[in-house]
């Protein structure tokens, strides 16, 4: 008997400051850093905490990136992503996840 296999997936926004210098009607000048939509992906699981995990790695590879950031593009995996953050199973995770494996000292 072959079973099927059910796959999670989300698309995700990549965001990124604008970085552009605006010059307004009058003349004035300034550096908009207000963050837009650069890029977009999809990230794929067997489960709904391994795309969570996917996502946070993703987010945490960024961390040094001056603003940029993913987004879930659906409401509805923000809201369970959120939950998630609260949970048993993020917290048990959570310094694996952030560090990866790596040393601290």
């Amino acid at each position: 008997m072959i079973k099927n296999k059910i796959t999670f997936s989300a698309i995700l926004d990549y965001w990124n400051p604008n970085n552009k210098i605006v010059v307004c009607d009058d003349g004035y000048r300034y550096f908009d850093t207000k963050s837009v939509i650069t890029g977009q992906s999809t990230i794929t699981g067997d489960s709904e905490i391994s795309i969570f995990e996917q996502f946070y790695k993703l987010n945490n590879s960024l961390r040094y990136c001056n603003g940029s950031y993913y987004k879930f593009q659906q409401q509805e995996w923000k809201d369970k992503y959120d939950k998630w953050l609260k949970s048993d199973d993020y917290k048990s995770k959570s310094f694996n996840l952030f560090y990866g494996g790596g040393v601290v000292d």
